[in-house]
């Protein structure tokens, strides 16, 4: 229900679904931006009990209102040329997340915009699956392996950006 709402709306997620920690930029073409998820948030109830998963559509939005920040205008997108969701978010697991920036305006008053998201290094706990002697899968309790994550990309995307009207 969320994120039906949030196709083609003003709608603005930051501060109840994810934060801002830091916006790092070498120049005023490329950022890098760390957030921090709130797995406490609704949309999590329906992008699925127990098993929560950052929706692609949220992604989509948290990007362009990163983008939005950056240049202090409101945008919409204009064109999606490429998007590839590359692995899902549980945002319990992987609360921390990274987002590359790079964008330049055309004289059409259009933004190209490429976006790399990427899970942010760190101590990520995992349930260790075993097999049982009938073969059956389970999990089992207090069996937790910590592992250390290196950067996984989550999302690759190339859209055109356009100032709203």
């Amino acid at each position: 229900e969320i994120c039906a709402c949030l196709v083609g709306s003003e709608m603005c997620i930051r501060d109840s679904f994810y934060t801002i920690l830091s916006s790092e930029s070498s120049d005023s073409t490329a950022w890098i931006i760390q957030i921090e998820l709130n797995p406490g948030h609704p949309v999590y109830q329906g992008h699925f009990p127990e098993h929560p998963v950052v929706p692609g559509v949220c992604l989509l939005q948290l990007i362009k209102e990163c983008v939005e920040d950056i240049r202090q205008q409101k945008l919409q997108v204009a064109q999606v040329s490429s998007c590839k969701f590359l692995s899902a978010i549980n945002p319990i697991v992987t609360p921390y997340i990274s987002v590359a920036l790079t964008f330049k305006e055309t004289g059409e008053g259009i933004l190209q915009l490429q976006a790399e998201g990427t899970v942010k290094e760190g101590i990520v706990k995992e349930n260790i699956v075993k097999e049982n002697s009938v073969k059956e899968y389970t999990i089992e309790e207090n069996s937790v392996e910590e592992n250390t994550v290196k950067s996984e990309c989550f999302i690759k995307l190339k859209a055109a950006l356009t100032p709203t009207v």
